[in-house]
């Protein structure tokens, strides 16, 4: 059984019931519950990747373990396209428009590469050999030999790659994802709690 530290499930909270109040559309309130649920869930689907399990000791084991991380990972990219989805509507609301910027910030930033690596395992049997997309996986070269990637699984640089791209899958890349986004839900929160002081 795989274990991990464990995780605070949020609830409904003060910061919620903010926004609920100060929101100009009905699926605001539920945008943002659902971003921070989507976090969560990145961060525990990433966190399984990291979990210190002893190192594999058998072709038959590294074989299990890749495909368990690989399983972690599509729903880590997942995840994180979610929490994009969500972020987005809620700056659809007028009272969050002005951190549009931001949230475009994010995007260039981080949502946008990750986003697509939730393509990587989206309708993968049409890019497999001999099949209709199969051009679609990018011939690359490595030390002189050319080959095509399908995943590829980086543990010691912490990286995943999907036919020529790359995507930094480290906890410290994750963190500082996840920090940002804290700030971003955190300005979500104060400019609710400014427009109810402010509002007639």
């Amino acid at each position: 059984m795989r274990r991990g530290r464990p995780f605070k499930v949020p609830v409904i909270s003060d910061d919620s019931q903010q926004v609920f109040f100060s929101s100009q559309r009905s699926a605001t309130s539920h945008c943002y519950d659902l971003a921070k649920r989507s976090l969560l869930a990145a961060d525990i689907e990433i966190n399984r990747v990291w979990s210190g399990h002893p190192a594999p000791t058998d072709y038959a084991e590294k074989a299990q373990r890749f495909q368990l991380i690989l399983i972690d990972l599509h729903f880590f990219f997942i995840s994180i396209r979610n929490l994009y989805r969500y972020l987005e509507k809620i700056v659809l609301d007028p009272t969050y428009a002005h951190l549009r910027p931001e949230l475009d910030r994010l995007n260039d930033e981080w949502f946008r590469h990750y986003s697509s690596g939730r393509e990587a395992f989206e309708h993968i049997d049409q890019r497999l050999p001999g099949e209709r997309h199969e051009n679609r996986i990018v011939e690359i070269e490595e030390n002189g030999a050319r080959r095509k990637i399908h995943y590829g699984l980086y543990l010691s640089r912490g990286v995943f790659a999907h036919s020529d791209l790359e995507w930094d899958i480290s906890l410290s890349a994750f963190n500082q994802i996840k920090n940002e986004v804290n700030v971003f839900l955190q300005s979500v929160v104060q400019s609710s709690k400014t427009t109810r002081n402010t509002a007639p």
